[in-house]
């Protein structure tokens, strides 16, 4: 029986990941109705592990923060720093997502993507989407400490959410853009950007501390997981076929992914407010707090992963599949969730001890990597099974 706080954060963090679930689905329903689009042009999957994860990984550790410097009081004084690291961020996650799945889509599958046209693909992706997380995910933080709720509960499931729901439909939103538009255009556009994030980056590097401080942990720790999100992607491609001819399994794959990573930072925004309010000693021996986030969590991917199955099992034979293999989808879904989450729970606790021990903020380094790592041990998971 959960109880005090415990109890608290599973019924906030229940309501967030049901709110998460839902916009989850409507995610999968986008990559069923672009299944067409996305069979004749399959850089769009290629791209949507790393450029959902570059989402989630820049406005979940944003929202980490911010309810960090909420619950210190001091979130109005940086946030001029906070939205021109944000920038600097997206532009320069995005010119390297587009190196990377370049390099990727070519290694696994021979073909060759110019570049620029995919960095072009990201960029646009990543601004689309920037028009909407930014506000919302600002709003969010301040509306829930101001309503009493804990942001660390609420904002990074919900931020993660945001990413994979707009990331889709901006990804083909993109790719009509690119099709429609002159390479020059395009090259353009991405050589701007780049200037941008170089202007912006000489101007606040001397000024802004905090502003200094994130690119130089959030911006490295970010290169890495969309790395490996990259080669979440390459494994998506290489069963994509089987992907694609599979009823119940395309559709699940975002909530599956975000679910996932967002019980992993659920925990990791709570581990790393009180690391830094000093209400948690940073051992490795799991404290009685530590041990109850570890109910909670197990507690909350057993009614996310069931209705996810239920969900996908429900596709499955409105695409046709008889009752057997429904059933299978579910248990699938529910049996890879629960270790996916178990292990992603896991490397939350020990990689934020970690980070805090090394001097690093955990706000900065735990979602990217945690999101990344759910993102591959997932795709593995499903695949496995």
């Amino acid at each position: 029986m959960l109880r005090g706080e415990a109890a608290r954060d599973f019924r906030e963090g229940l309501g967030a990941l049901l709110l998460c679930s839902v916009g989850d689905y409507i995610s999968g329903l986008f990559l069923d109705l672009f299944r067409g689009v996305i069979s004749s042009a399959p850089i769009i999957l290629a791209l949507l592990p790393a450029a959902s994860d570059a989402r989630g990984d820049v406005y979940s550790s944003y929202g980490s923060r911010l309810g960090t410097l909420l619950h210190i009081g001091t979130a109005k004084r940086y946030l001029r720093e906070e939205l021109t690291a944000i920038l600097v961020l997206i532009i320069g996650v995005n010119l390297w997502i587009g190196l990377l799945v370049s390099l990727i889509y070519w290694m696994t599958s021979g073909q060759f993507l110019g570049v620029v046209d995919v960095a072009f693909l990201a960029l646009i992706s990543a601004f689309l989407g920037a028009l909407f997380m930014l506000p919302a995910t600002t709003l969010l933080a301040v509306y829930s400490f101001r309503r009493g709720l804990d942001p660390d509960n609420v904002v990074s499931p919900i931020a993660t959410l945001f990413g994979d729901m707009v990331t889709i439909p901006s990804l083909v939103a993109a790719y009509y853009a690119s099709v429609h538009l002159p390479g020059s255009v395009e090259l353009g556009f991405t050589a701007a950007s780049a200037a941008v994030a170089v202007l912006a980056s000489l101007y606040a590097w001397r000024r802004m501390r905090r502003f200094k401080r994130i690119i130089r942990e959030n911006f490295t720790v970010i290169l890495a997981s969309t790395f490996i999100s990259s080669l979440a992607g390459a494994v998506i491609l290489s069963n994509l076929s089987t992907v694609l001819s599979l009823p119940g399994i395309l559709v699940v794959i975002p909530a599956f992914l975000e679910d996932g990573g967002a019980l992993a930072t659920r925990f990791s925004s709570k581990l790393a407010t009180r690391l830094h309010l000093g209400l948690l000693g940073a051992r490795l021996k799991p404290s009685e707090w530590i041990l109850e986030q570890f109910i909670v969590n197990i507690a909350l991917s057993l009614v996310a992963f069931s209705l996810l199955g239920v969900f996908g099992a429900v596709m499955s034979m409105h695409a046709g599949a008889d009752a057997a293999w429904a059933l299978r989808v579910f248990l699938t879904v529910l049996v890879s969730g629960f270790l996916l989450s178990l292990l992603a729970t896991a490397a939350a606790y020990v990689a934020g001890v970690a980070a805090f021990r090394a001097g690093l903020d955990p706000d900065n380094v735990l979602a990217p990597l945690l999101t990344s790592f759910a993102d591959i041990l997932g795709v593995s998971l499903l695949t496995l099974f």
